[in-house]
């Protein structure tokens, strides 16, 4: 029988597998070293750079300068910056011949496979503790990238976890090394790979997925093929600051998938090779879109075949405007920030710069600043002025729009407004709930449906889920026949073309059907039902959520938001429940301009905005407040790993809902099992109906209901059990294993029943985690 050790069955196959993709394999002995505390390979790096920067004729003074530069910052943070600019940008230097300022590359960009690359196993290094040995380090030009740490797959107690826990010491003991290593690799059976960060204790790990491959280890391996590493290291990975904290950020697999697929369709278009011009990605909320569009843009920026491009990142609220502000700003992208479209009157000096041919560069823009009913803007005249000339920005071809939440806002005047004036542009829509209604129909408006090509990327929930990037979400229907609506009430809502009922409705009431939905949001604004709610939600929240994670009341409407927050203080301590929604002044009701006045007040007279900033941030960063109130507000865009609840007390449906139910969704310190929503109007028992703009394969695990889930279990857990009957359990022993193991194949019928009452049982347990099924009632 063969013995499997970490060597045959990882180590050895890795190598083995990198050799197929093209890498010479040199045991670490055999490397070109004469210092065991030098990370390069200090000949085959001059080689190297020789070779990529043939047309420059480098002298031995060139070449030293470029070493010294390289090798200039310490072993920290910053320096592992520097290597990661040096590998991207290339180092400038002098040449001694000409004195001519040159960047020197690192890497062939243009040729990846003309790099040098060499994966050595057993590679020893001087640390300060001694001799380190890692088991396998990949070299791309003399420069060690990737690290790889193994562990035996037959071990018990030992896995990919334990190899992250080894790279971080190594960190420790070797960082000289760890200052040109990008990220490292951490095998077993199973792998994971993460980025080297100095100084941080704790980085986040990722998984890579790839088309075909069943096994993680063999489709992380696919990172490591020539093209697709010289295309990591070059624009998918970079440092990052963030709320004073150092960190890189590598991609995840659905965002590398996607940003390339953009890049591909438009360098295609661009060299004649393709005619399709837009295209839609459709990742699941938590997914990292933001990222992603971020990875689309920075390639695209810098590629040549789009000649100093102008490309615009379009959201459509100012929280999604900021948010991707303060992530591009956080990353270290070297090259210029994006510009934040202050005003209509900002964009239109943006597009008729030059003589009408527009300014050059990355601008983030509301949808809304295309607004052609505002007189300022003008656009179409000012256009008109250069319509002779074709580099006018209507005609240029390297315009690129990068649409977020690319369901909404396309279909009308805005979307409208936007294609005229950008009429030769690339079109891109990152969505997590397109829309296939009528006009309104994200499919055909980015993408090519009728010739089978409904996403240019996909990444669907079940994905998601399984991925661990995204968590299940359950719902639990409460007191729905003290406070839940009618059921004539939730078909006549569900009936209409709304995905919520406005708030104007209780205004201005329009019609049969306007006063019916009226009557709902009378109905479930109304003081004593929301008490009753109140005291029930305050129950579940400190029984079950508090003191681990937070929740989110979704009210009817504002006034509601304000009654809430009145009843809520009477069942829970006052710092417990904070409202983030908008204010009319002058215009509001009572009751909601007394608790504006308030809310200032207590503030110290801050601006509103500064206030909801205040409160957004101490609920993701401090203990208060534990639970935010909202009706309209952070239903989409808001991340938020440490809410786990949602209260629903609003009707919502398509993808209104979807959106809404996915704040719930992000994991937090893998304690975290499932998002879970508490319906008290009655939507989520009709959920597949309300969700029904949606193929049902797109959706599928979009939510499921507890209840139903915690009895399946239990019954297939009762059904099992009866297999083993007349088995003592009590004392679970190798006598007890043995009866169990003849009960079952002496008796092929209870065998096949058993295996498949144990995938039902694993996938519900798997789905749900220990929390929800020992606690079915949550």
């Amino acid at each position: 029988m063969p013995v499997f050790t970490e060597k045959s069955a990882v180590e050895d196959y890795i190598i083995q597998k990198l050799k197929e993709k093209g890498w010479e394999h040199i045991p670490g002995e055999e490397l070109e070293r004469e210092d065991y505390s030098e990370p390069l390979l200090i000949n085959d790096f001059i080689r190297s750079i020789r070779k990529i920067n043939k047309n420059l004729e480098l002298s031995e003074s060139d070449v030293n300068r470029i070493l010294a530069e390289l090798k200039s910052k310490p072993a920290s943070f910053e320096g592992s910056r520097h290597v990661l600019k040096a590998l991207k940008q290339g180092i400038a230097i002098k040449l001694e011949k000409t004195r001519e300022l040159k960047y020197i590359d690192l890497l062939d960009r243009e040729n990846p496979k003309n790099n040098e690359f060499v994966v050595s196993n057993q590679v020893s290094y001087e640390s300060s503790l001694g001799k380190r040995r890692l088991d396998i380090v990949l070299y791309v030009n003399g420069i060690p990238l990737v690290a790889i740490e193994c562990k035996n797959p037959a071990a018990p107690g030992v896995g990919w976890r334990q190899a992250y826990e080894q790279v971080k010491d190594y960190e420790k003991t070797v960082p000289e090394l760890f200052k040109y290593v990008q990220f490292s690799i951490a095998a077993e059976a199973t792998a994971r790979y993460f980025p080297n960060v100095l100084g941080l204790e704790d980085v986040e790990i990722y998984l890579w997925r790839e088309e075909g491959f069943e096994d993680d280890l063999d489709a992380t391996l696919q990172m490591l093929s020539k093209p697709t590493l010289v295309d990591l290291i070059l624009n998918y990975i970079f440092a990052r600051e963030e709320r004073g904290e150092s960190t890189k950020v590598l991609p995840r697999f659905m965002q590398y998938g996607a940003a390339n697929r953009i890049f591909d369709r438009v360098i295609n278009n661009l060299e004649g090779r393709e005619e399709k011009d837009s295209g839609l990605v459709w990742h699941w909320q938590g997914s990292g879109k933001t990222l992603a569009m971020i990875y689309a843009t920075y390639k695209l920026y810098r590629h040549p075949a789009l000649e100093n491009p102008t490309i615009f990142l379009v959201v459509d609220r100012d929280e999604l405007e900021e948010q991707l502000n303060t992530e591009f700003s956080s990353l270290d992208l070297g090259i210029a920030k994006p510009e934040v479209i202050s005003s209509i009157k900002h964009l239109k000096e943006v597009l008729t710069h030059d003589e009408c041919r527009g300014k050059r560069g990355i601008f983030i823009t509301l949808v809304h600043k295309f607004a052609e009913d505002i007189p300022e803007l003008g656009l179409k005249s000012a256009l008109e002025l250069g319509k002779e000339s074709e580099d006018i920005i209507s005609n240029r071809k390297n315009v690129v729009a990068i649409i977020d939440e690319g369901h909404r806002t396309q279909y009308g005047k805005l979307a409208e407004q936007m294609r005229d004036v950008l009429k030769s542009a690339f079109f891109f829509a990152f969505t997590g709930t397109p829309i296939e209604k009528g006009v309104r129909d994200t499919y055909r408006t980015f993408s090519y449906p009728d010739q089978g090509e409904p996403y240019l990327h996909k990444y669907f929930i079940e994905d998601s889920i399984r991925d661990g990037f995204t968590l299940p979400i359950v719902f639990q229907t409460r007191m729905e026949k003290k406070v839940g609506l009618r059921k004539e009430q939730l078909e006549n809502f569900l009936a209409q073309e709304l995905e919520e009922i406005p708030e104007e409705l209780q205004e201005r009431v329009k019609g049969r059907i306007g006063r019916r939905l009226s009557d709902v949001v009378i109905f479930l604004k109304n003081p004593r039902r929301i008490e009753m709610v109140a005291k029930d939600l305050a129950d579940h929240f400190k029984g079950n959520i508090d003191g681990k994670f937070k929740g989110m009341v979704v009210a009817a409407c504002r006034e509601a938001c304000v009654t809430y927050k009145e009843k809520l203080d009477q069942f829970m301590p006052p710092e417990y429940a904070e409202i983030v929604m908008t204010f009319n002044p002058g215009r509001d009701p009572k009751l909601i301009a007394d608790y504006y006045r308030e809310l200032r007040e207590k503030h110290q007279n801050k601006q509103i905005d500064e206030i909801r900033k205040e409160i957004i941030r101490r609920f993701k960063e401090e203990e208060y407040p534990k639970i935010l109130i909202v009706t309209d507000m952070l239903l989409t865009g808001f991340d938020a790993p440490i809410l786990e609840v949602m209260y629903l007390d609003k009707p919502l449906k398509e993808h209104r809902l979807l959106q809404a139910i996915a704040r719930t969704n992000r994991p937090f310190k893998e304690v975290k099992e499932a998002g879970l929503i508490i319906d008290y109007v009655g939507t989520m028992k009709e959920f597949e109906k309300a969700l029904g703009i949606y193929r049902k394969q797109d959706i599928r695990y979009a939510a499921v209901d507890l209840k139903r889930e915690v009895e399946e279990f239990r019954n297939s857990l009762e059904e099992v059990e009866d297999l083993f009957e007349g088995i003592d359990k009590s004392r679970i022993n190798r006598e007890t294993l043995k009866s169990a193991v003849k009960a079952l194949f002496l008796d092929t019928k209870a065998e096949k029943y058993f295996i498949l009452e144990y995938g039902k049982l694993r996938r519900i347990y798997e789905f749900l985690g220990p929390r929800y099924l020992r606690k079915g009632d949550i």
